[in-house]
């Protein structure tokens, strides 16, 4: 549950943007040439669309910005969490907890929202702040949860649903750590009409294992082996690309793609203060914006 100065706050925000006002045609104008109202900027990222790009920004200071839209009716949201064992790992469960509470509390205001798990298993699709504690209560369980793989399980959560243009957004919460093709996920979510925005969330541990003799555990199959400091570099370079490869593909699908690493477990202290965390990560990725 949010602290009520979280809640407070979020009262002022809503979900953004680019994947939104991919439905613009269900919307009524507020901008000329628009379907949907216009609501901040943020630096240009790769993979953004350049017809999103603001041109006269860039004439005037040299910087690319790429303008934000909130959608003017908010659309249904399918908010995806990982349950597979390596969200155990370095905080990750915890922070991808209350980046679902975050984000559910925000949607769910004005739209139905409704919660896969992406090993199987959905709550029923809920508006209003009034059913917050059954939303929660499912994203609570599927935390707990221990599931499979996230990649191969997006790709079915995706066929579960009917194909309807513009029918939602599809927001994934997971670590993506799966050696299985994401393309097939991706194409899936294409299919069925949805936009899809992905918060990939690792741990500092992921990036930069420590040096020395260590024994490596795949968390997912439980199989050990010895690794010295030639392996662990190795494996660091690999989660790097893996990473590079991860986002490059996101973006080529036309979707969202933001990398957010875990606070350590333990280190954020109170729930309040890995809230704190968690909302100021969603505003930095332009997941939330002002109302």
């Amino acid at each position: 549950m949010l602290t009520a100065r979280s809640r407070a706050l979020l009262d002022r925000y809503s979900l953004a943007s680019r994947a939104l006002a991919a439905v613009s045609g269900e919307r009524v104008s507020r901008e000329p040439g628009q379907g949907v109202e216009f609501h901040d900027f943020r630096p240009y990222q790769p993979g953004d669309e350049l017809r999103y790009a603001d041109w006269r920004v860039y004439a005037r200071t040299g910087r690319l910005y790429t303008r934000l839209y909130q959608a003017e009716r908010a659309v249904r949201l399918h908010l995806v969490l990982d349950d597979s064992a390596s969200m155990a790992v370095g905080g990750k469960r915890a922070y991808a907890r209350v980046l679902a509470q975050l984000i559910s509390y925000v949607a769910q205001r004005d739209a139905p929202t409704q919660v896969h798990r992406v090993s199987g298993g959905s709550s029923r699709p809920l508006q209003g702040r009034i059913a917050m504690s059954a939303t929660w209560s499912f994203i609570d369980e599927s935390i707990g949860a221990r599931g499979s793989g996230p990649v191969s399980g997006l790709k079915t959560f995706a066929l579960s649903l009917p194909p309807q243009r513009g029918s939602g957004l599809a927001l994934v919460i997971s670590d993506l750590f799966e050696d299985a093709p994401l393309r097939p996920g991706l194409s899936a979510l294409k299919a069925r009409g949805l936009d899809a925005a992905f918060l990939q969330v690792v741990a500092a541990e992921d990036l930069d294992p420590p040096r020395g003799e260590l024994e490596v555990v795949d968390v997912e199959t439980e199989e050990r082996r010895p690794a010295g400091p030639d392996e662990v570099e190795a494996y660091r370079r690999e989660v790097r690309r893996f990473l590079e490869r991860t986002r490059e593909t996101v973006l080529r699908a036309g979707f969202r793609h933001l990398l957010l690493v875990a606070p350590p477990a333990g280190a954020a202290g109170e729930h309040a203060a890995l809230e704190k965390e968690a909302f100021a990560d969603l505003l930095r990725a332009g997941v939330l914006v002002r109302r």
